[in-house]
C-alpha cells in the first residue's frame, strides 16, 4: 500500500472512499469521452520555482478564484456533489479542484517534490487526492513514503506536505483528482487564502 515511513508519516489513506456505485460515475465520467481534458505544458510551472517540473500533463479544472471568490466553471462538478464526495471529505471551501491525466511512461518517473500552493496560502489547507484507476504509479512523499494509485484510494495531508507524482507504466493513464479545501468555517476565516 505505502511505504516504510507511513507509520511516521502525516498522510492518511482510506480505501474504499466512496461507495462503488458512487465512485464508478465519477470514473465513468472522468475515463469517458465526454469531458474536456486540457493540455499543461508543465506539470509544476514557473522556471523559478524550485520545484519546476516540465513534464506536460493534461487536467480538467473545476473551480477557479477571482476577485469576487470561487466559481465553478466545470458542468462536471455536480458529478462530485451528487455522489456526496464532497460531503465525505468534509471540504468546508473549496480553494482548488481539478482532475489531472498523466500518460504511461517506459519507467516509474518522480516528478517535481511541490505544494499546491505558495508559503503564505497553505495555512489550514487540506490537500486530498483520489485515485481513478489502479496502476503501478502512485504519490511519492518527500519522506519516503508512497502511496500506490488504486482505484477510489483516496490520501489526505496537509497542504504544507511536499509530494510528487509516480507516473505509471502499466496502463495507458493515470487518473487523480486533487482536492484542496478548508475542513471547517473556523478554519477558513482564520487562514483565508483570498484575504488581503
Amino acid at each position: 500500500m505505502a511505504g516504510k515511513n507511513m507509520q511516521k508519516s502525516k498522510v492518511k489513506v482510506v480505501d474504499n472512499f466512496l461507495p462503488e456505485k458512487d465512485f464508478e460515475q465519477i470514473k465513468s465520467v472522468l475515463e469517458g469521452s465526454d469531458i474536456p481534458w486540457y493540455w499543461n505544458e508543465e506539470s509544476i510551472p514557473e522556471k523559478d520555482n524550485s520545484y519546476y517540473d516540465d513534464t506536460p500533463q493534461l487536467c480538467h479544472t473545476f473551480i477557479n478564484w477571482n476577485e469576487d471568490g470561487v466559481a465553478i466553471i466545470s458542468p462536471f462538478f455536480n458529478i462530485f456533489k451528487s455522489t456526496g464526495c464532497l460531503l465525505k471529505l468534509s471540504a468546508h471551501s473549496l480553494v482548488k479542484f481539478k482532475a489531472n491525466l498523466n500518460y504511461r511512461t517506459l519507467e516509474n518517473q518522480v516528478g517535481g517534490f511541490h505544494t499546491d500552493f505558495q508559503e503564505e496560502q497553505k495555512n489550514g489547507v487540506t490537500t486530498s487526492i483520489l485515485y481513478i484507476n489502479t496502476n503501478n504509479g502512485g504519490t511519492q512523499f518527500e519522506d519516503g513514503t508512497r502511496v500506490k494509485s488504486i482505484a477510489n484510494r483516496i490520501v489526505k495531508f496537509d497542504c504544507s506536505t511536499k509530494h510528487a507524482p509516480v507516473s505509471c507504466t502499466d496502463k495507458k493513464r493515470r487518473i487523480v483528482v486533487n482536492f484542496n479545501y478548508y475542513k471547517s468555517k473556523e478554519i477558513m476565516e482564520k487562514n483565508y487564502i483570498g484575504k488581503k
